[in-house]
């Protein structure tokens, strides 16, 4: 316990420091109260590159091994944290992630139930029929045929589970909002990862780089309202940092009507609750016919395909246009849902 008096979690801490933190929030003998003093702390601050990394590299020295796909596979996942007045988005990253293997992306995706917000993306894919309980056997086989496998949290990282309550309790964003897109078991080479405040737009690019990323774009979109989304965003700009290897590339901006995105209606991407954001899924992979078929959805998830299409096919930032029509184009006509049917093995 001694860490835990004589260092300041608001102060940077040394990386060494940062992953003993971290083996101590995760030991089971650690007061609950102690380590939701030392989160809220934490979340008064940004996290440095440095730090971040370090808390990963703990998390990931005790997670469940996933074997290697030997494939290129990407990850499209957000921290959360939207802070659009208080309301939801939809959940772009899930949709995109289910969208790009029908165009030849292998996706091995991350991720959980929702801790703070609507809708996690466990919780939308357990709603399309997902059995988020899939062995590492089966989601080698979901990946080689669908091109689609999600490891879901929990299977991977259990002694994360008794921090879920205390998260829960706490009611805020924390850092492991921040840690789960850098935990992928099965560390893809390839990332588009949304962070809903601007201020972590590069620790979150620098702890890619150090984690051995090859290459990644973290966005950062402004909504109409100015308010920060972990998404690109077709309704304001969008700050991208590349990370190219090991180097964390000048920041750049995405300018929807640069990109021919027409500006959507208020609230077009907002969900109230999760059977919403179930509706919406269901209508965007049925296309343009579905009645739950928003244009507004289909044009800002277009954005993220985009974004991934530049990864999977190594062209630079400056081609997007070409790759976002294309999505445009193929999702107003709908697509299969890469999952296999509930039960199937």
């Amino acid at each position: 316990m001694t860490l835990l008096t004589t260092h300041n979690p608001i102060r940077p801490l040394p990386a060494a420091t940062a992953r003993e933190l971290m083996e101590i929030f995760i030991d089971q003998d650690t007061d609950a109260l102690l380590v939701g003093a030392c989160l809220a702390l934490l979340a008064q601050r940004s996290p440095e590159a440095h730090e971040l990394a370090a808390f990963a590299e703990a998390l990931s020295a005790v997670a469940v091994p996933f074997p290697d796909t030997g494939l290129p596979v990407l990850d499209v996942v957000g921290t959360g944290g939207d802070s659009r007045g208080g309301r939801a988005t939809a959940n772009l990253s899930t949709l995109a992630a289910l969208a790009l293997p029908g165009f030849g992306v292998p996706i091995l995706k991350h991720g959980n139930r929702a801790a703070t917000g609507v809708c996690g993306a466990a919780d939308l894919l357990e709603a399309l029929g997902y059995d988020l309980n899939r062995s590492a056997e089966l989601l080698l086989q979901d990946l080689r045929r669908d091109a689609f496998a999600f490891l879901f949290a929990p299977a991977y990282h259990p002694l994360l589970g008794r921090l879920r309550e205390i998260r829960r309790r706490l009611g805020v964003p924390t850092i492991f909002n921040l840690l789960g897109p850098l935990l992928n078991p099965g560390r893809p080479p390839f990332m588009l990862l949304g962070v809903a405040r601007e201020d972590l737009l590069l620790p979150m690019a620098g702890a890619l780089a150090a984690r051995g990323v090859r290459r990644a774009f973290v966005v950062h979109g402004k909504d109409a309202e100015g308010f920060g989304m972990d998404e690109a965003s077709i309704e304001g700009p969008t700050l991208v940092a590349e990370v190219l290897e090991t180097q964390v590339l000048p920041t750049r901006v995405l300018v929807p009507r640069d990109l021919g995105i027409p500006r959507p209606a208020k609230d077009a991407l907002v969900v109230e609750d999760r059977a919403q954001a179930l509706r919406l899924a269901q209508g965007f992979h049925g296309g343009d016919r579905h009645p739950e078929f928003r244009s507004a959805l289909s044009d800002a998830v277009a954005l993220q395909v985009g974004l991934g299409l530049l990864l999977h096919r190594a062209l630079p930032l400056e081609d997007l246009r070409d790759p976002l029509l294309e999505a445009r184009a193929a999702l107003q006509k709908g697509f299969r849902l890469p999952l296999p049917p509930r039960g199937q093995a």
